[in-house]
């Protein structure tokens, strides 16, 4: 772990200790609306700061982002810009943690790159000679770092198990995986697989139903970037389900992926398109309404990505089309949207929708199913689109103020 800067700074700010006897005058907006910044955490340690809920009230907003690195951790990257008198006084911190990071660790590390980021913006002489900065002492004049015996690899391992039911009902799902890969500035090498099982179990009457299906498969990637804004890999996947009618699928396709802006500012803004082009081969459990049993297909697939996160809000949207080449009919449309805006002082709102067109169900079994495998997941339906959609409104009024941290009687219901 280590901060962006080559040197390793440890900022000891007695801010706690100094807001007993004065305030700082400096209004702080924390914006952690794409990361988790123990908000809570970081109140109670800078209560010198007076920390706003509406950033049109702030000196000083903080847009939090964080990005999962190559070592299977996160990067974090701070934006600090000024308001009102500290209008065009911006600056940009940043920190990377391993995957093993724990809370208090990762909390620790926010702290004090947002205590450095803050130093700039007091100007209350007081406090300013109240404040004490101290820098780490090297105790070796040649620091010469270990070799990484792993040469960037990093691998995980993965399981979860679930078991809910009442009287009448039961349902089992256990999981696993395995995961891995390689990521430098130029490349990037990633593999996942997985098995996943469900067994479904319903009394009706005196009737005990019972349905089981499993999936497991695989998929992996392989980018190399030539330019800021160009990029060719590839993709190989595999995969076996049995509500999709699936005994085993694999596929291989090139890509090639064009970034509008550059890869440097993917925490801030994304405008990406990525095309890939290939074969996918695929053998059925039962025969199809194609009356297949088998059968190899050359495919295609445009995707379209583009995110923002700002200080009004955050928005992001994909949308992909995938076509059989054998038969332009059989094709499926998909969008995705997420957005969540501040729309005046205290009112924001949340949308997020996607749906799909779905006119590619090639895999569907020719026999019916019974209505208990239907209903209890074993069995997918033949459908023409697909959607879910979640939308909130949220306004406060009041205080200015929300700096106070009380957690009692929290988490209780």
């Amino acid at each position: 772990m280590k901060a962006s800067r080559k040197f390793t700074l440890i900022v000891l700010l007695f801010f706690p200790i100094l807001a007993n006897a004065q305030n700082s005058n400096l209004n702080v907006f924390l914006n952690c609306q794409a990361s988790k910044c123990y908000s809570d955490y970081l109140r109670t340690e800078l209560s010198l700061f007076n920390f706003v809920r509406d950033q049109a009230q702030a000196d000083v907003v903080i847009l939090v982002t964080t990005l999962n690195n190559g070592a299977g951790g996160r990067n974090y990257q701070l934006f600090f810009n000024g308001n009102e008198r500290f209008k065009n006084q911006v600056d940009t911190l940043g920190f990377s943690l391993k995957q093993d990071a724990t809370d208090d660790l990762s909390r620790k590390f926010l702290l004090n790159t947002i205590s450095l980021g803050l130093l700039k913006y007091i100007e209350d002489p007081n406090i300013a000679e109240s404040v004490k900065v101290s820098f780490s002492k090297n105790t070796q004049k040649s620091k010469v770092s270990k070799p990484d015996k792993w040469q960037n690899w990093i691998f995980g391992l993965g399981a979860t198990g679930r078991l809910t039911g009442e009287s009448n009902r039961k349902n089992i799902a256990t999981d696993g995986n395995f995961r891995g890969g390689k990521t430098t500035e130029k490349s990037k090498f990633s593999f996942y697989s997985y098995y996943a099982q469900r067994t479904n179990s319903v009394k009706v009457d005196t009737t005990f139903s019972t349905v089981k299906v499993n999936d497991y498969g695989f998929n992996s990637l392989y980018v190399k970037s030539f330019t800021n804004h160009w990029s060719i890999g590839g993709f190989v996947k595999g995969f076996h389900s049995v509500y999709q009618n699936i005994k085993f699928s694999k596929s291989i396709a090139p890509a090639l992926e064009y970034s509008v802006f550059p890869v440097q500012d993917f925490t801030r803004k994304q405008f990406r398109w990525i095309y890939q082009a290939g074969i996918r081969d695929f053998d059925y459990l039962q025969t199809t309404v194609f009356d297949k049993m088998e059968e190899t297909i050359p495919y295609q697939q445009l995707t379209g990505i583009v995110g923002f996160t700002e200080s009004w809000g955050n928005f992001s949207a994909e949308v992909s089309g995938y076509q059989y080449l054998h038969a332009p009919e059989l094709y499926r449309l998909n969008l995705e949207l997420d957005l969540n805006i501040r729309v005046a002082e205290g009112l924001s709102l949340r949308f997020y929708g996607n749906g799909s067109q779905i006119n590619n169900q090639i895999s569907l079994p020719k026999e019916n199913a019974s209505a208990t495998n239907v209903l209890l997941g074993g069995r997918q339906l033949a459908t023409t689109f697909a959607y879910s959609t979640s939308f909130g409104i949220n306004y406060t009024f009041g205080s200015i103020n929300n700096s106070i941290v009380n957690p009692r009687f929290s988490g209780v219901n």
